[in-house]
Parts: structure tokens; C-alpha cells; sequence
């Protein structure tokens, strides 16, 4: 098909007079023209680079609004919960983000139920199958064989990548997470996303073995030291910042911190309305995009987020960059929702381009791309 909108998005940016010849889900051409443009936008997809499908059952249930309490509340209300209906849940999240406008998901999974919502739904993506050993500490390789034969279920159902993925470094014995960590580049673990620095909470537990974690490791008595290190600082001398991996938040961090996922090329998925919610700090996006650390948009989970809206996940980037002094602008944050989400996990030809293999939206004409943001809603994506 031809398509003559009459503007198209290209790396966070309007360009006007361009038809573009579409089949079969690649980009043919890109080429000038001349007439009557038919009133729409045409951007690529958006890139959902962080999701918990399977708390979509969870939404609004947590009232907590600071994040160790919603942590813990967050844990225990999942041990209640019937694996039927939160495979019912995933689907339902699946169903959304692909009404919302997300082509690609980069999913951290618990049960092996994302990867049939994730297909049925028709999402590109990855599932990150979450290994938690913190109550297996004895014997971690029983829960990496039950994370294996998770993973295994939702690889078949799903038909695209599924790997164990660590789920966050004070949640993972340290034998478990050098798993990553001495994963050659052609490992199925070479790519892993992890949570780090969600809070300082995890900075002040490895520095200093103080706060809400060390107290929950003392309740279980759980061993644990000090290592006077910040965790991500603790995790590279682990050998985890590296290329391939991707840290989800990255609020608590400082400039030497930046700087080291700058050097060892780690992606950052961050999650402006999630980390509103419960009170985490703002994630410093401004310098680390400066650094050249590649950085996508996540809609996190409905339990800390809310409803799937990539417009609203935007405008809340927009937002907490303003509060943190730091500002972003419209185009660095449509890039981070798009193209730029999509090459932080690996992806380079999400755009709209000629040999590109992307799927495309339609947009309502605004006069920018900020207007297409503060006033953007779900109902606004309308699929090619």
C-alpha cells in the first residue's frame, strides 16, 4: 500500500511530504510526493520495553503508596492468587497493550502464562522468565529447574525468545547471578533484564547493610555483609554490567553510576508512573541519554502503574524530568516510547525506514509531537 500521511515520525521527529510504500509489514520506500496528505501521523509502534502482564488483576488492589510496603503487600496478595485467573489477567493486559498501540514487550514473566497472552494478543516481544532464589537460598538450582520448565511453557506457547532473567540483586543469591554473568555472547542468558536501584533502599543493604532489606533479610535470617559498595558498583564487580543487559528503573543512581552503564553499554527501561506511585526516586533519564545509555519507555505493572497508556507513561517522562530539573523534550521522549525502546533491547530497524520491518499507527493530526502527547490517549493508536 501507499500511504501519504502528512507527517511521519523518524527518530522522535515530524518530516513532512513523505509517502511511504508498505507490504507485509516492511517499509518498501520512503519517498517524497506531492498532493493532498490524507490527515493522519504515521509513527512506528509503540515499545513496551518493561510489563508484568500478570498483575493486571492487581490493579488498584494496592493501596500502599510508598514502595516497601507495597513490595511486601504486592508478594503476599500474590500467594493468593488462582494461576487461572492470573492467566486470564495476562491475557487481559495483553489485549490492552495491543489496543493501546504496543507492538513489542519486553516482559518479566513468574508463571508460564505470558507467552500464549503475549501471541493470542498478536505483541512481538521477549520474555524475561523471572528467577527469584531468595527462599530457595540452600538449593537455588531446584528453582532454576522449575524457572526452566516455566520458561519452556511459555517458549512454546509463545514462539519468541524466552530466557531467565534475574530479578533483582538482593533477590538472587549471588552463585545464581554469576549465571549471567559468565554468559558468553551466544548464550540464550547473554540478554537478561534485572531490577536495580528501584529505591535506595538496595544501595544502603550493600553499602552500608542498613534499611527495610537488611531488617527483612534479619526477619528470615538470612546471612548477608556489608560490601561498602552501591549497587551497581556491586554488580559490576559481579561482572553484570555489561552489554546485553537491561536495568529496569535505575531511579537511585548516581553520576559514577551513570557513567558505568555508559561504558559497559547496559540498557535502562524506565518507568516514570510506576516510580510516581510509590515514592522512588526520579530516575536521572536527562543525564544517562546525555551519557549515550539507551533508554526505553515502560508501562511496568497495572499493580504500580495503572492502565496500559503509553500517552500517559510519556507525559508522565515529561513530568518528573521537569520536577528533577532535568528536562526532556517531546521528541527524546516519543523516541523513547519507539525507535529508542526498541534499540535498548536490541532491536535497530524499528522505524520508518526503507527495508524496515516494523509495524505502524495511525495518529489523529496535531500540529507536534508535544500536542500529540498531552493530549494522546489510548483510543488515539489505530493500527495499519
Amino acid at each position: 500500500m501507499i500511504l501519504r500521511p502528512r507527517a511521519i515520525v523518524r527518530d522522535g521527529e515530524l518530516f513532512e511530504g513523505l509517502e511511504v510504500e508498505y507490504a507485509e509489514g516492511v517499509v518498501r520506500d520512503v519517498r517524497p510526493f506531492r498532493g493532498t496528505p490524507d490527515g493522519t501521523i504515521l509513527s512506528p509502534a509503540f515499545v513496551n520495553a518493561h510489563s508484568h502482564l500478570e498483575y493486571r488483576g492487581l490493579q488498584g488492589v494496592v493501596p500502599a503508596r510508598d514502595y516497601w510496603t507495597w513490595i511486601r503487600e504486592l508478594t503476599r496478595l500474590k500467594t493468593l492468587q488462582v494461576p487461572a485467573q492470573v492467566r486470564e489477567d495476562a491475557h487481559l493486559a495483553a489485549r490492552e497493550n495491543r489496543a493501546a498501540g504496543v507492538g513489542y514487550v519486553a516482559e518479566h514473566s513468574d508463571l508460564p502464562v505470558a507467552g500464549e497472552a503475549m501471541r493470542a494478543a498478536g505483541l512481538m516481544g521477549i520474555v524475561f522468565q523471572e528467577v527469584i532464589t531468595f527462599n530457595e537460598r540452600d538449593d537455588p538450582d531446584s528453582k532454576w529447574r522449575l524457572v526452566e520448565e516455566r520458561a519452556a511453557i511459555n517458549r512454546a506457547a509463545f514462539g519468541g525468545p524466552v530466557v531467565p532473567s534475574p530479578h533483582a540483586p538482593y533477590t538472587v543469591d549471588q552463585v545464581t547471578l554469576r549465571r549471567w554473568a559468565d554468559a558468553p555472547q551466544n548464550s540464550p542468558l547473554f540478554r537478561a533484564s534485572i531490577h536495580v536501584a528501584e529505591t535506595s533502599f538496595e544501595s544502603a543493604f550493600f553499602r552500608d547493610g542498613d534499611g527495610p532489606i537488611a531488617d527483612f533479610y534479619r526477619r528470615q535470617g538470612a546471612p548477608f555483609e556489608a560490601t561498602g559498595l552501591r549497587v551497581v558498583a556491586w554488580l559490576d564487580a559481579l561482572g553484570l554490567v555489561r552489554p546485553g543487559m537491561q536495568f529496569v528503573h535505575a531511579c537511585a543512581v548516581e553520576a559514577e553510576d551513570v557513567g558505568l552503564l555508559a561504558r559497559r553499554r547496559v540498557s535502562v527501561a524506565h518507568c516514570p508512573r510506576s516510580n510516581e506511585a510509590l515514592g522512588c526516586p526520579v530516575a536521572p533519564v536527562r543525564r544517562m541519554l546525555d551519557a549515550g545509555v539507551r533508554v526505553g519507555l515502560g508501562l511496568d505493572s497495572a499493580a504500580s502503574s495503572g492502565p496500559i497508556d503509553v500517552f500517559a507513561e510519556m507525559r508522565a517522562a515529561v513530568r518528573s524530568a521537569i520536577a528533577l530539573g532535568e528536562p526532556l523534550d517531546e521528541r527524546e521522549v516519543w523516541h523513547m516510547a519507539t525507535t529508542g525502546g526498541a534499540a535498548s533491547l536490541g532491536i535497530e530497524d524499528w522505524r520508518i525506514a526503507p527495508d524496515a520491518r516494523v509495524p505502524l499507527l495511525r495518529l489523529p493530526d496535531r500540529p507536534s509531537l508535544a500536542a500529540l502527547i498531552r493530549d494522546g490517549s489510548p483510543d488515539d493508536a489505530v493500527w495499519l
